[in-house]
């Protein structure tokens, strides 16, 4: 099982050379992408449930729904890119 991250600050990751704060600024920029589409498919669906301008009936729930896993899978992508990042500086 994966050791979870800890909440001290400290995220256990070391880098001694110059290409730390690099690496720490692209894991940082993939996490943050993750997070933007995720929040992409609240907000949009938020916005579609607000708003009586959208008409919400199945069709267009299932479109929400397949736009919310399209996010997420571009969410899961961008951080896969980060764990390749940390892995191929460990190695």
């Amino acid at each position: 099982m994966d050791e979870p991250i800890r909440q001290s600050g400290d995220l256990g990751m070391k880098i001694d050379d110059d290409e730390g704060p690099k690496l720490d600024w692209a894991v940082i920029k993939s996490l943050m992408s993750a997070q933007a589409n995720t929040s992409t498919s609240l907000e949009r669906y938020l916005l579609y449930v607000t708003h009586d301008d959208f008409d919400l009936d199945r069709q267009n729930v299932e479109r929400c729904i397949s736009q919310a896993i399209d996010h997420h899978e571009r969410a899961l992508e961008d951080l896969k890119v980060a764990r390749e990042l940390v892995s191929d500086k460990n190695n």
